[in-house]
């Protein structure tokens, strides 16, 4: 074997056999850390000697280190012995090993009359040997040499010095050694000389690799082996192999030069520094970067300066620095080589080791749920864990990190001991699931189920156990929960916080239920007891949305609602409330508002492991989006929502998004696609709450589309029926009555239609003038007598425009040009239509269009480029400050509605105006052409 940077060694050792001829013993001692290449450096030496040498030579190994005289048997087993010899040696060799095994158990240095007279014996017969020739006792690896060997090795050593022997011993650093005396003599011996190998330099390992690889020796190579090995001679001969087996792809890191070869000599070289050093670095590894003396000493229970001393043997082989392992790859490679069984034991011990220490509770966590049952759970001296890793579930549940807050619930519920503590802790896991799927959420908190039908009855398990049932259909089970609630305490404490905070839940989502349990109670009203900072704000949350649903809220309340959501991010703790508060602003027609922090919501939170969260949010994003006439941005919330949750999983919710979608698809005159979302099953239990009423809604409104108006009736009279019992009869969850009004207009009933109408006005009028007051008045213009249209309709015209209802708006300019065309207006309903159809377009309501195309209609005008002037026919003598102020006023905004838009006064929009009707040669608004149908958004 080629051995780098050893040239020196290896003739001083040769040296000592030659000087052997002399007369006088030499002794030799060569050390080094595990991996330096001792053994190959005295197989190098001895088989280069120029002078002849009876060798007596033997190898130490861990497995024969109990076997009495193991080594002296190999001493004097080779041919150099002679054969006249044998017989005697044997003979001797049985005798010592018979005294031997008759002090087994005695630790005594001395030696007895009886070995003392064996090793007198054997030494004698080395003596004969030297006298023909010098003799040479060399022991590989001496410290898994047996005692008794050892103890005949000082007997030899005492007496060498007058004979011509060499004795060669080979020991790599260590710990504690098998025979304290045989070190300790030999240090003391003034005549023993010292060879020590150390670690190679760079132009060392690049010699080796050199030697191995030849052209592949580049100088990355060299720096790579260099970064990983630390010039260990045994790892850069490892590093070279795994590389010449990876040629002719020569890596250029460390990492990616690391194979099989360098993990099993990783291995190789931990074990040949002792079974303490070997532990210690696995615990190294363990920890990684936060390891140091004192925690890997608490960890194998030794003390600090004992620690301190396995972690320097660990540094001489080059493995290690003081900042832990040179490099990843190394680290890598001991846990490789790790079993199992021995990792599992070393982290539950790191893990209570950390704890005592007080290291956060995610850290401790890690090395709980290393393994399946790293502990033991019936014993009382981990007791400690199950807190840990809840603790850690939830900061980790906290930052969006599921898989690992749901290894260390499900870690928690292998230990845990006691049901109701297995009960919260699968409370928690279900939680979690929930962010994915509701159904398999519900799954995990069956055995919940049996817990507390038996008896142990807990009101925040019972809470979150009749949510989750009621959303999966269940609602006989969540009822028969409801009712053993209702008996559970006297009124006051945590169990009465838990009561009435669900019973306020349930009367603004599943109001069916609450009714049925009982028909004259408002749970909302009754809520007492100590609640959490969470359960504040989802009280708040929901009372918001009570007040919206019973027409009581008032503007505290919607900032209130605002301050929430700009305060807090989603959680499993805020999800709820803040789903509640954007439900509150897109009932009190505040869709802009909604829209907005749906956005952010979406936009801000990692959802990547909470797709349920994410088709929540996009479901109101939908509502809120339709609401505000953007058909495409609704119809992609709403596709999102229903792709995000499977059907299952949105249980009895699925009507909230369905509805979205069927109204969008409406909208944007495509009944059919709407007619095939309603053909989808929905659960009976829908209709028992919320998502009910606009799932009948969207119904009735296609049946209305399809001229089906007795049944739209029905739908829409059914709504009414329930949102009174359920005491949140507003128009902004579902407008029932102007919807039942159109239907009743089809079917003839005007007069029953207009007290609808009038009702809904009347519970509108104590309000700003909002979405559903406009909505209200285009209704009641229907309704009305042909000449008292026109001014009902501009009234709904202004308040659509300033709720924002692009929708709305487009509608109701559709029903004015229809109602100044009823009355022979033909200029203004031209012009109305104009207006229309621009609104129609920005909005994507086609099904609108086809109301304003009459037959023998010219060719769409094409749309002028985005951010530029739409074109007016005749209009090319226009500059393009000009074309934008025209084209507004043909749409029939005011100068200073234009002034607005286009940031100039009032005074150069009427400089423009005049200009303008000067060059079309007209002399009012009315007359001016109409502009471009597909007019960019961001002019309306």
């Amino acid at each position: 074997m080629f051995l780098a940077e050893r040239s020196g060694e290896t003739s001083r050792l040769r040296q000592v056999f030659s000087e052997v001829g002399g007369g006088r013993g030499r002794i030799v001692v060569v050390g080094g850390p595990a991996g330096s290449g001792r053994t190959a450096l005295l197989k190098e030496a001895v088989d280069g000697l120029a002078v002849p040498v009876a060798l007596l030579s033997a190898h130490c190994s861990r497995a024969e280190q109990n076997l009495p005289l193991g080594v002296i048997r190999q001493l004097f087993a080779g041919p150099a012995v002679g054969a006249d010899r044998a017989r005697q040696v044997a003979d001797l060799l049985r005798r010592g090993a018979e005294e031997a095994g008759a002090a087994a158990g005695e630790e005594s240095a001395h030696m007895g009359p009886a070995d003392a007279a064996v090793a007198e014996e054997l030494w004698s017969v080395v003596v004969d040997v030297s006298a023909r020739t010098p003799v040479g006792i060399v022991v590989d690896d001496i410290r898994h040499a047996d005692a008794h060997s050892l103890k005949y090795l000082l007997y030899f050593i005492r007496r060498s010095h007058t004979v011509r022997t060499a004795m060669v011993f080979v020991e790599s650093d260590e710990m504690l050694p098998v025979y304290p005396l045989f070190q300790d003599e030999l240090h003391q011996r003034t005549d023993v000389h010292y060879i020590r190998l150390s670690l190679l330099s760079r132009a060392g390992i690049s010699a080796i690799l050199c030697e191995r690889l030849g052209h592949g020796n580049s100088s990355a190579v060299v720096d790579s082996c260099a970064e990983v090995t630390g010039g260990n001679p045994l790892l850069v001969r490892a590093f070279a192999a795994d590389v010449e087996s990876n040629a002719p792809a020569v890596p250029v890191s460390a990492g990616e030069a690391v194979g099989d070869a360098f993990r099993q000599a990783v291995t190789l070289c931990l074990r040949r520094s002792g079974a303490e050093a070997l532990e210690a670095a696995r615990v190294l590894a363990l920890l990684g970067e936060g390891a140091d003396p004192a925690l890997v000493g608490r960890t194998l229970d030794i003390g600090p300066r004992t620690a301190d001393r396995l972690l320097g043997l660990l540094r001489g082989t080059g493995l290690v620095t003081d900042d832990g392992f040179r490099h990843p790859a190394v680290r890598a490679a001991v846990l490789a080589q790790t079993p199992e069984a021995v990792r599992t034991g070393l982290e539950s011990r790191i893990a209570r080791v950390l704890y005592d220490s007080g290291a956060p509770s995610p850290v401790v966590a890690s090395y709980l749920t290393a393994a399946p049952a790293p502990f033991d759970v019936a014993d009382e001296r981990w007791t400690w864990a199950v807190p840990v890793l809840r603790d850690a579930a939830e900061l980790a549940a906290a930052e969006n990190r599921v898989p690992q807050a749901t290894a260390y619930l499900e870690q928690a519920h292998r230990a845990a001991s006691g049901g109701c503590e297995r009960a919260a802790i699968l409370v928690a896991l279900a939680r979690l699931q929930r962010r994915s799927s509701p159904r398999a959420a519900l799954r995990r908190l069956d055995p919940v189920v049996g817990h507390l039908t038996a008896g142990r009855f807990d009101a925040a398990h019972a809470a979150v156990m009749v949510r989750c049932l009621l959303q999966d259909g269940r609602h006989d089970e969540a009822r028969e929960l409801l009712r053993r609630l209702d008996g559970t305490d006297d009124g006051h404490g945590p169990a009465a916080a838990a009561k009435g905070l669900l019973g306020l839940w349930l009367a603004v989502s599943y109001p069916g239920v609450a009714r049925s349990i009982d028909p004259d109670a408002a749970p909302w009203q009754h809520a007492r007891g100590p609640e959490s900072d969470g359960d504040a704000l989802r009280r708040r949350a929901t009372r918001l949305l009570a007040a919206v649903l019973g027409g009581t809220a008032d503007e505290r309340g919607i900032h209130e609602a605002e301050q929430a959501l700009r305060i807090y991010h989603v959680t499993e703790h805020t999800l709820e409330p803040l789903t509640l508060a954007l439900s509150a602003l897109v009932y009190a027609d505040r869709a802009a508002t909604a829209s907005a922090w749906c956005a952010a919501l979406l936009a801000g939170t990692d959802l990547a492991h909470a797709p349920a969260w994410r088709a929540q949010l996009s479901s109101l994003a939908a509502q809120a989006a339709l609401r505000q006439g953007m058909l495409p941005d609704a119809e992609r919330f709403a596709t999102a929502a229903l792709s995000g949750m499977t059907a299952g999983d949105w249980g009895a919710e699925i009507g909230t998004p369905l509805a979205t979608a069927v109204l969008v698809r409406l909208a944007a005159g495509r009944p059919d696609d709407a007619g095939t979302l309603l053909q989808r099953p929905v659960p009976a239990e829908t209709h028992e709450g919320r998502a009910g009423l606009h799932y009948r809604y969207a119904r009735g409104r296609y049946c209305l589309q399809t001229a089906r108006p007795h049944a739209a009736l029905r739908d829409f009279l059914d709504c009414g029926v329930l949102v009174q019992r359920w005491r949140m009869d507003t128009p902004g969850l579902v407008p029932w009555r102007t919807a039942a009004a159109e239907a009743l207009a089809r079917i003839g009933e005007a007069t029953r239609a207009r007290r609808l109408v009038s009702e809904e006005l009347d519970t509108l009028r104590a309000a700003p003038p909002g979405r559903s007051y406009g909505v209200a008045l285009r209704t009641l213009a229907a309704v009305s007598r042909p000449e008292q249209r026109p001014e009902i309709l501009r009234q709904a015209v202004d308040v659509l425009r300033a709720s924002g209802d692009r929708y709305e708006l487009a509608r109701t300019l559709v029903d004015a040009a229809d109602a100044h065309e009823a009355l022979g207006e033909s200029k203004r309903a031209r012009y109305a239509a104009r207006r229309a159809r621009g609104a129609a377009e920005s909005c994507g309501a086609h099904g609108l269009l086809a109301r304003l195309r009459p037959p023998g209609t010219g060719p769409v005008t094409p749309a002028a480029a985005d951010g530029g002037a739409p074109a007016l026919p005749g209009g090319a003598e226009l500059s393009g400050a000009e074309s934008k102020v025209a084209a507004l006023a043909a749409l029939g905004y005011s100068n200073r509605d234009i002034g607005r838009k286009l940031h100039i006064t009032v005074s150069t929009v009427e400089q423009h105006l005049t200009r303008v009707y000067r060059k079309l040669n007209v002399s009012r608004r009315q007359d001016l052409p109409a502009p471009d149908p597909r007019l960019p958004v961001a002019l309306l």
